[in-house]
């Protein structure tokens, strides 16, 4: 049987654009990603939402798995063709600091596609999605990044320590050669898709790619409604009846209709923003350094006294 070799990774940051990465570069002919779009295999994390450990159904869509069985990883690329590379994206692989060394012992010449955003609006952005989600039960994003931490990847709140790029990169910089490292930035990116988009498949050695379908589906954070209704559908007892009597489209247009609406874009306490960037300063002009990106000058994240010293 033949030995699986994934040729790159897209590894974060979790809400930093991976799922329009996703979408957008599995319509290249010459790229192969898995249906389910966070695999989590190379890193050891867990989930408060005890569906994501079923192994996935044969040619079914999925956002996320925690798959651990190398053979059940193995078969979600049989249907790669020969001429494609085959790639996977799960944010997790930033987060667990033992995760570079499993993939470097997988395959040292992999290529790595890493997406960073601005760290304050990379929590914000978290928080909202759990709130969202029902995971979170803090009205407020001042009061979330105070709560107690459940360091659990999966509906936990560790929002602003996700946010410390530093610690998270460094050991990918310390085992892979720096050439096979991209580093994107998340707002310039997204602001020219197609450009940028070709730009990756340089680094991945394939061809540009025009022909996209452009409806496809990016994550976006939306204002929730029936919160309640919702924490009582995620209780295991109701949720498994509601899996198997509806497929997953249609239960994703009946969580659309009864759970989220379109609303105005939430902003941070300007102080809130003010007293984050402070506590994310260092971690920025670190990362900056580490990357050779100038993230400091792009996020405008001024420099303090402490940190020139």
């Amino acid at each position: 049987m033949k030995q699986l070799k994934v040729d790159f990774f897209v590894l974060g940051v979790a809400r930093g654009g991976t799922t329009s990465l996703y979408n957008y570069m599995q319509q290249h002919p010459a790229i192969f990603l898995p249906k389910v779009k966070e695999c989590n295999f190379f890193s050891e994390v867990d989930s408060l939402d005890k569906e994501v450990y079923l192994d996935p159904d044969p040619g079914k869509e999925y956002h996320m798995k925690i798959i651990k069985d190398a053979a059940i990883y193995k078969n979600l690329f049989e249907d790669a063709t020969p001429d494609q590379i085959k790639g996977e994206v799960s944010p997790s692989y930033l987060w667990d600091r033992n995760t570079a060394k499993r993939i470097h012992d997988h395959n040292p010449n992999a290529k790595l596609l890493i997406s960073l955003r601005n760290p304050i609006e990379r929590a914000f952005s978290h928080y909202q999605m759990h709130y969202q989600t029902g995971h979170e039960k803090e009205d407020s994003f001042e009061a979330a990044i105070k709560a107690p931490k459940n360091a659990i990847w999966g509906g936990g709140n560790m929002y602003l320590e996700m946010s410390l790029y530093y610690e998270q990169l460094t050991p990918y910089f310390e085992l892979f050669d720096r050439k096979n490292i991209m580093v994107l930035v998340s707002e310039e990116w997204t602001a020219r898709n197609g450009e940028a988009l070709n730009e990756i498949y340089d680094f991945l050695g394939l061809e540009p790619f025009f022909d996209y379908e452009t409806d496809v589906p990016l994550n976006a954070a939306r204002e929730l409604k029936n919160k309640g209704l919702l924490a009582f559908l995620r209780l295991d007892k109701v949720k498994r009846p509601i899996k198997w009597l509806l497929p997953e489209s249609a239960k994703d247009k009946l969580k659309d209709r009864l759970f989220y609406k379109e609303g105005e874009k939430q902003c941070i306490d300007p102080e809130t923003y003010r007293s984050l960037e402070d506590y994310f300063r260092e971690d920025v002009y670190k990362t900056s350094e580490l990357t050779g990106t100038d993230l400091h000058r792009i996020w405008e994240f001024e420099k303090s006294n402490e940190v020139s010293q």
